[in-house]
């Protein structure tokens, strides 16, 4: 969720390219920008001691590179220099050492607890930041851009009432700082609070009718509520007004992929690509798209930048990662990097990295271990945390695919792949005799995942299906949205497995023994598919990319059925078609299990 900038990043940039060019013996440019700075914060003790050592040794920066923090020397401007330097070549903790000793030998500098602030805050040591934002503060407590910055520590640490009264404080004392408002209202958005938040809002653009960022924060909101249509008009207007507003074409390209909208979207994306090419925002999104179109070979390189984008666990590992070498008896480390969904999609690959000769250690998640404990081609499976044997190489289970040079027609979709321990089954067989038809059922997805609205289905809109007789229906669903079961209508009947599911070993001995599995876009559907279990998957109309487009069976998992949207939000038909086909297809039967030979 984004959060209002903060104006020391631009000048950390400036600072950067000020050090970039001193070293390469620009000094004319890097004392421009070093004075530049100045006219910008005359406070900064890093571009003024920059500024000093251009006078007095023009070509020297050696004096502030030391090896390490273990010698900070005690002199107030090099050391404010040093924590520059150190923040331009991304060593945060070196820098953090720096500005912690400039504070204890300057405590009454603001700009000394400001800058610890700031990069405590990059590092989102949030109660750290507060606490050095804090003491700037008091020493300057008329200072509503002071009153900013410690909201919004407060804000991302989990303090959003507090937050929300520095910066109705910050008004108090600057009431024309159209930009506080627009701060406030993208905090009140993301705590629900859509009313106050598009009061904020108003008033901000009554200060500056113009401002693209608060039309653009208007959009956010709007996405927020569920209004995808006004979103995506407010999205637009900021770009016509500012077209070098990045992060508008990033979340308006994110709207137009949710109502399906997929053309125009990518045209969005390769805007932005044009504008910056080394954007991975863009480059990732096109691959999303590309994969959505069938398009592969395009598809998965691009949607490698995934991962410099914060898509999954975002983990550095020092092996090299690998992309179809020989392996010839090397240990490899397979791990999973994103949902339990995209896990179990891409577990499929595990044996045919053992087929190039790998001895692969399967990582996944808790949730998972002891159902993938099975999984053909493991010599080990292990739960992320735990500790791991040695390996020469790695490769995040998403990116296996590439490795494999994967096309639509080349998908590795012999089912079943994943298999239930068969005593569970036995267990779960007795758990769910009954009469008649029974089926299982998912209607939501996890509510802190961004956009879940849109695939997520309430369960009193899947009433027609639920009264559909001869029919036992089992919820399947964890989490929050499991509760609605408890609201249910006196005559319709749901038996809740939730309190006996532990993990996905049991969804899965439960699923083996029921005769069909209905589910919106969630982990369970990817578990039945993977299981070669009867699925009927209910899709959103700019759904996920792995359904692709149009088609009502899939590439990927051959007993999946697909009921999409015809209109984003719109559930009705879905349902209404699930009915039909439920009443029309009284004789479905469960078959057994398959099981590992």
């Amino acid at each position: 969720m984004p959060s209002p900038p903060s104006p020391q990043l631009s000048l950390q940039k400036l600072f950067k390219k000020g050090l970039k060019c001193h070293r390469e013996g620009r000094i004319g440019q890097a004392e421009s920008c070093y004075r530049k700075i100045l006219r910008l914060d005359p406070t900064s003790l890093e571009a003024r001691e920059m500024a000093r050592i251009l006078e007095t040794k023009p070509g020297s920066l050696q004096e502030l590179l030391p090896p390490s923090s273990s010698n900070l020397g005690a002199d107030p401007a090099t050391l404010a220099a040093r924590a520059g330097e150190f923040l331009a070549e991304g060593k945060n903790q070196l820098a953090i050492d720096c500005l912690r000793r400039l504070t204890e030998l300057r405590p009454d500098s603001l700009q000394a607890h400001l800058r610890l602030g700031e990069v405590l805050e990059r590092t989102e040591d949030f109660k750290g930041a507060a606490k050095s934002y804090q003491r700037a503060l008091d020493l300057q407590p008329a200072s509503a851009d002071l009153h900013c910055h410690l909201a919004r520590a407060l804000f991302r640490g989990g303090a959003p009432r507090e937050a929300a009264e520095l910066y109705q404080r910050a008004l108090a004392i600057d009431p024309k700082r159209y930009d506080i408002y627009n701060d406030l209202g993208l905090m009140l958005t993301n705590v629900g609070n859509f009313g106050a938040a598009i009061e904020a809002f108003k008033r901000s653009l009554r200060l500056n009718p113009k401002c693209a960022k608060t039309i653009a924060g208007l959009g956010y909101l709007f996405e927020n509520k569920g209004d995808f249509i006004s979103a995506s008009e407010a999205y637009r207007d900021a770009i016509k007004l500012d077209p070098a507003l990045t992060a508008a074409y990033v979340d308006l390209g994110f709207i137009l992929y949710g109502l399906g909208e997929v053309v125009e979207a990518a045209d969005y994306f390769e805007r932005l690509r044009a504008m910056h090419p080394d954007s991975a925002e863009a480059t990732a999104n096109l691959g999303i798209i590309h994969l959505l179109q069938g398009n592969f070979a395009a598809g998965w390189a691009e949607y490698e930048a995934r991962r410099r984008v914060g898509i999954g666990e975002g983990r550095v590992l020092a092996q090299r990662q690998w992309k179809g070498d020989p392996l010839v008896g090397a240990p490899i480390l397979l791990h999973a990097e994103q949902g339990f969904g995209d896990t179990l999609q891409f577990v499929r690959y595990v044996p045919l990295v053992a087929a190039r000769g790998g001895r692969v250690v399967l990582e996944v998640q808790p949730g998972l271990r002891r159902l993938l404990s099975r999984t053909d081609g493991a010599t080990q499976v292990v739960s992320r945390g735990e500790p791991l044997l040695e390996f020469v190489w790695q490769c995040p289970l998403p990116s296996l695919p590439l490795a494999f040079g994967t096309e639509l027609n080349t998908i590795p979709a012999q089912v079943p792949y994943v298999y239930p321990d068969p005593a569970l089954v036995d267990e779960w067989r007795e758990k769910l005799r009954r009469s008649g038809r029974r089926i299982g059922f998912v209607w939501g997805g996890n509510p802190e995942m961004q956009r879940d609205r849109l695939r997520s289905v309430p369960l009193d809109a899947l009433m027609p299906i639920l009264k559909v007789p001869a029919i036992t229906f089992y919820s399947l669903q964890v989490g929050s949205p499991s509760e609605q079961v408890k609201n249910l209508p006196a005559d319709v009947r749901v038996i809740d497995l939730a309190p006996q599911l532990r993990d996905f070993a049991d969804t899965a001995a439960a699923v083996a023994n029921l005769d069909l599995t209905i589910t919106v876009d969630t982990s369970v559907a990817h578990l039945a598919g993977a299981m070669g279990r009867p699925l009927w998957l209910m899709l959103n109309k700019g759904c996920d990319w792995r359904w692709h487009l149009d088609r009502e069976d899939s590439p990927w998992y051959p007993t999946v059925r697909l009921f999409r949207q015809s209109a984003i939000g719109e559930w009705k038909d879905v349902v209404g078609r699930i009915e039909h086909e439920l009443r029309a297809s009284p004789s479905l039967q469960c078959a057994e299990p398959g099981r590992p030979e």
